[in-house]
């Protein structure tokens, strides 16, 4: 089915050779081979072919200068949970909000800031990283993009001095020790972090339309720093990484964030990027959480 009531049937058997077309298609392994997968689809997806969903993931990208999007025809809206930026921008746009405002917390070099920047290229994106390394390769990965910010900014529970761990393994830098030992190359600098109220205040911004975090396992310590923005609804959407295994040192709870999150009047609406271990366990997550009806400051 397609928005604007045009309508799509998707009727594709699943057969032997759909497999190894759905590996080429999305340069993934073979079903069985990976232990990194989106468990967040519904019963109603988990029952039809994997190439199904594959298509209409495809379809939907070309789609989308459109404004069209395609899913199965269901009495229900479609499932959130493929493309987060794509359902941000479906949301943002079912409540008459245009996109104009972005950030992204924890960017490292730029991995999803890209997105960001393509997939809202009307808005202003602002990308905040740390680490100087990391910030520099950032700086360099952004400059394509004329709708993007890279700054050298840690944000936090209020304005302090923070010890900050650089790490070999870039990806896991953080305010937050390992539970297990440090890795060789580690090191320890002290940068200043600043509180999300305090420093959009600072900046006189009336919303922020997305907020993306991902600070391995500090996540929940920076919204608390944006406690007032987020009971005002004046962050539309965010978009933050939940651990659900241990992994460093004082990490906020996921159920801390649910909890958190429900208690600033923001629901959850998917599960995106889930990392499982071989065993089936759930590693960690991102959620994306929009502010209630009723509750939200255009």
């Amino acid at each position: 089915m397609l928005s604007r009531d045009l309508k799509l049937t998707l009727n594709c058997p699943e057969q032997a050779f759909f497999k190894p077309l759905r590996s080429q298609l999305t340069g993934r392994a073979a079903p069985g081979s990976v232990t990194t997968a989106n468990k967040h689809f519904s019963n109603h997806y988990a029952r039809n072919s994997p190439f199904v969903v594959t298509f209409i993931q495809l379809l939907n990208k070309l789609l989308r200068p459109t404004g069209l999007q395609a899913w199965k025809k269901s009495k229900y809206r479609p499932v959130y949970g493929l493309d987060w930026i794509q359902d941000a921008n479906d949301i943002l746009r079912a409540r008459g909000l245009e996109p104009r405002l972005i950030m992204d917390i924890g960017a490292n070099r730029g991995q999803t800031s890209k997105r960001l920047a393509r997939g809202f290229p009307g808005a202003a994106v602002h990308c905040y990283e740390p680490a100087p390394s990391s910030c520099e390769v950032l700086r360099a990965n952004m400059q394509r993009f004329p709708n993007a910010t890279a700054h050298q900014l840690a944000f936090g529970p209020e304005r302090k001095m923070g010890r900050f761990f650089v790490r070999k393994h870039h990806e896991e830098s953080s305010f937050l020790g390992l539970e297990e030992a440090e890795a060789e190359g580690t090191q320890a600098i002290d940068i200043e972090m600043r509180s999300l109220d305090e420093y959009v205040a600072a900046q006189d911004w009336e919303a922020v339309n997305v907020l993306k975090i991902n600070a391995e396992g500090y996540d929940l310590v920076i919204l608390q720093g944006g406690r007032q923005l987020l009971e005002t609804g004046r962050i539309h959407l965010i978009f933050t990484e939940m651990i659900f295994k241990s992994h460093y040192d004082g990490q906020g709870s996921y159920m801390d964030q649910l909890a958190f999150m429900a208690e600033c009047g923001y629901s959850l609406v998917g599960l995106y990027e889930t990392a499982s271990a071989p065993t089936g366990e759930s590693m960690w997550s991102n959620g994306l959480f929009v502010k209630n009806l009723g509750l939200a400051r255009h």
